[in-house]
């Protein structure tokens, strides 16, 4: 990646022949950019930045790379370049990035990757079929054991570690009371029981993952996220909230919620056979399971009371938050039938 002094955009008019020419030039030379034609991107996905597509031509051939924009002083803050700029060589497949830079001054952060317009992208409302989640479960697997233990990640305060989730009960109190002022009827049963006792959950789930070894972990790890090369290969993008934790807390958001329930034994396993395979310090099956049960109550407690507030600007919005409720109901039942114990905080 460039780092040269160079003035971030503020706006999709800022992104010129002249800005690209400047911020790619040691990677085209020659190239002049003339020919610079913009096209948005991303919008029906809800992307809180600005993402564009940037095309032009030189000696005949057709270019292209994608440009990201957005505001540093918010919830994405800097951890974006950041990551790009620290994790070239992360165990998994993202874009290449030739530009990441932020304007301390103006709060603006950019970055310049490579654009992958021929994949896949996938869908937080469409399951994976088992091939699509194999090959997801196999790329999380080297990305994880790539970094499990790794003493070199303490070099980056930046990465939180959510090893141990911290909320307050009155968090869990008010959340809850304002999830079921919106969505009463969406929870019977079991998952309406442990929705009850929800910061128990939270405190059970800490208790599983306490002991749990911890690696680099894709912070907002879903669907939506990642596009898929030939058909198969997954590329995980937006890495605006990177975090050290448990391998589960990632694991388990592929296992209920990217594919069919259906598929669990076959894509855990091939996760772990991967991992054990790319790692010094293999897993063991049954204490990961364990651990995933923790990460499950952790996942069901984000997709109620960590939702509780959302409100969807768009159609699509309001079925992936509608979706992520059922799943995590299904996902509950899924789950008692494998380990009941998880739930005995509820008796």
């Amino acid at each position: 990646m460039i780092e040269t002094p160079l003035r971030v955009p503020a706006a999709e008019g800022d992104i010129t022949g002249g800005w690209l020419r400047q911020a790619l030039g040691g990677f085209f030379p020659g190239d002049s950019f003339t020919s610079l034609e913009k096209r948005r991107i991303g919008e029906q996905y809800g992307f809180a930045s600005l993402i564009i597509r940037c095309l032009w031509s030189s000696a005949g051939k057709h270019r292209s790379v994608v440009v990201k924009l957005w505001d540093a002083a918010g919830k994405a803050g800097q951890a974006e370049v950041l990551f790009y700029r620290n994790f070239r060589e992360s165990g998994v497949r993202i874009p290449f990035c030739f530009y990441g830079a932020v304007d301390e001054r103006t709060h603006r952060a950019v970055l310049v990757l490579e654009d992958l317009q021929d994949a896949v992208q996938g869908d937080y409302l469409k399951l994976l079929d088992l091939d699509r989640a194999a090959a997801v479960a196999r790329s999380l697997a080297r990305l994880h054991a790539a970094w499990l233990g790794h003493p070199g990640l303490a070099a980056y305060p930046w990465l939180p570690d959510v090893t141990t989730w911290r909320k307050e009960r009155a968090w869990f109190h008010s959340r809850k009371a304002l999830f079921l002022e919106r969505f009463d009827n969406r929870l019977k049963g079991l998952p309406r029981k442990l929705l009850e006792g929800i910061d128990r959950a939270a405190e059970a789930a800490n208790l599983r993952l306490a002991a749990a070894a911890t690696t680099l972990l894709h912070g907002d790890f879903h669907l939506d996220n990642l596009v898929f090369i030939d058909q198969v290969e997954p590329v995980f993008l937006d890495w605006s909230r990177p975090v050290i934790g448990p391998p589960s807390l990632n694991l388990v958001e592929l296992l209920t919620r990217m594919t069919s329930l259906e598929n669990y034994e076959a894509v855990f396993t091939t996760y772990l056979a991967e991992f054990n395979q790319a790692s010094t310090k293999p897993l063991d099956r049954r204490t990961l399971e364990r651990q995933l049960g923790g990460a499950l109550l952790r996942s069901f407690a984000i997709s109620t009371c960590g939702i509780a507030r959302w409100q969807p600007s768009t159609a699509r919005g309001v079925r992936t938050l509608e979706a992520g409720i059922a799943l995590a109901g299904r996902s509950i039942y899924f789950w008692y039938e494998r380990d009941p114990g998880l739930f005995s905080f509820l008796k």
